[in-house]
């Protein structure tokens, strides 16, 4: 009767311990956070077109084709941070960003339009992004770094094509600190300084 009660109880702690070690067990995880780029204060063009823009789904190379953040461990090996991640792929952030600071501007009196517009405007943005990632402290005194190839064209009613600007942008910001939280508002400050560094040669291209 002792062993049959012993029996008993061993068979009714198990679960209770195989509970309490996967319970244990998923505690270990870390906790997976999401950033996105944050809207900065838009100054608003001195001068303006009353022509409106496309702006197409940014591309961007394979090697940052990801939804993690990526950190240069050293200054060969580029690290993605598993539970550090943008809440979409980093060419979805960057064109809504851009197109939703163009629009701020005022610059283009026509609209700026995504391709899920009926409207089809004249002028037209591409842009590939060839880097997005964040450097340590090792490589070059922990930044940010955003490049991406932009070109502006011009379609005509024939649907001819007019590059009128084609130029490779890049922007460096330093990080408040060492810390995965700081590279999303660090670079959230490149993305909005590259989108006024190209707003300023589409205006001294357009506005005469």
């Amino acid at each position: 009767m002792r062993l049959l009660h012993s029996l008993v109880v061993i068979i009714g702690v198990l679960p209770m311990l195989v509970l309490s070690s996967c319970i244990s067990f998923k505690s270990e995880y870390p906790k997976t956070t999401y950033y996105r780029l944050e809207d900065k204060p838009v100054q608003k063009a001195a001068k303006s077109t009353p022509e409106g823009l496309l702006v197409k789904p940014f591309t961007i190379d394979s090697e940052f084709d990801t939804d993690r953040m990526i950190v240069m461990a050293n200054t060969t090996e580029a690290q993605p941070l598993h539970y550090h991640r943008w809440t979409s792929e980093p060419q979805e952030l960057v064109t809504a960003h851009i197109a939703n600071r163009l629009q701020q501007s005022g610059f283009f009196a026509g609209g700026v339009f995504t391709p899920a517009s009926s409207v089809v405007p004249a002028l037209q943005l591409e842009g590939r992004i060839t880097e997005f990632l964040s450097r340590g402290t090792a490589q070059e005194g922990n930044v940010v770094s955003l490049r991406i190839h932009c070109a502006v064209q011009r379609i005509d009613s024939l649907g001819r094509i007019n590059v009128l600007l084609q130029k490779v942008y890049l922007q460096s910001v330093r990080r408040g600190n060492d810390a995965s939280t700081s590279i999303a508002p660090a670079m959230s400050e490149a993305a909005s300084a590259l989108c006024d560094a190209l707003l300023a040669d589409m205006s001294a291209l357009l506005v005469r």
